[in-house]
C-alpha cells in the first residue's frame, strides 16, 4: 500500500470515528440518565479508548506529512541550487 493511500486511509478512519463519536455520546448520556451505570461506564470507558487511538492516529499522520513535506522542500531546494549552478 503506497504512503499516500495508507494516509488517505487513516484520514478517513479519523473523520469516520469523529462522526461516531456524536451519537455514542448521546447514548453514554442517556445511559446516566436512565440510571444504567455500569453500561454507560462501560460505554464512556469504550468511547474514550477510541478517542484515545483517533487522536494517535491523527497526531501520527500529522507529523509524519510534515516529514515528508519537509523532505519534499528540502529536495526541490537542492534541485533549485542545482539548476542555478
Amino acid at each position: 500500500m503506497s504512503l499516500q493511500t495508507r494516509y488517505t486511509l487513516l484520514k478517513a478512519t479519523t473523520i469516520v470515528l469523529g462522526a461516531l463519536g456524536i451519537p455514542w455520546s448521546m447514548f453514554v448520556g442517556f445511559c446516566f440518565g436512565e440510571g444504567r451505570y455500569f453500561t454507560g461506564l462501560v460505554a464512556l470507558s469504550a468511547q474514550a479508548l477510541v478517542a484515545l487511538i483517533d487522536g494517535y492516529i491523527w497526531f501520527w499522520v500529522l507529523e509524519n506529512m510534515r516529514e515528508k513535506m519537509a523532505q519534499k522542500k528540502a529536495g526541490s531546494d537542492d534541485k533549485s541550487v542545482a539548476h542555478a549552478q
